[in-house]
């Protein structure tokens, strides 16, 4: 039961809104991610497209899907729609750079992670700014 005046979230019981979107907006870019590389991983199995296009293709689906949960978390955001954008990119990034840790990653998927962490935030941005103004 709640007293007059007081509220679960100022007490420390949820999570603030902009925390619960942008948890929504990375859980939205890692589907889409998941989605797309088994579209790619189709397309390399059943076209004769070589192993080697692969990392390129990988490459656009994470942009691709950066894009998808910023302007997710850009439409519903009230201001700064490019920073929240931002921070789910940046999110986005973090949480594949530490699943990518488990795996080993060939050659062609080795970037910098100052470079995934730029880019990341980069089209997170862009996709935030499209989100707020759609």
């Amino acid at each position: 039961m709640l007293l007059r005046g007081h509220s679960a979230a100022r007490d420390g019981f949820f999570l603030p809104s902009s925390m619960v979107l942008l948890c929504k907006g990375l859980l939205r870019a890692l589907s889409v991610s998941l989605v797309l590389i088994l579209i790619i991983t189709l397309l390399l199995y059943l076209t004769p497209l070589p192993e080697r296009s692969m990392p390129y293709f990988v490459m656009i689906g994470m942009l691709a899907s950066i894009i998808s949960g910023s302007v997710y978390v850009g439409r519903r955001v009230e201001a700064r729609g490019w920073l929240q954008g931002g921070i789910t990119g940046l999110l986005y990034i973090i949480v594949i750079l530490i699943l990518g840790s488990f795996l080993d990653l060939g050659p062609g998927l080795r970037m910098s992670v100052l470079s995934r962490l730029f880019l990341g935030f980069a089209f997170g941005c862009l996709g935030g700014i499209l989100g707020i103004n759609s």
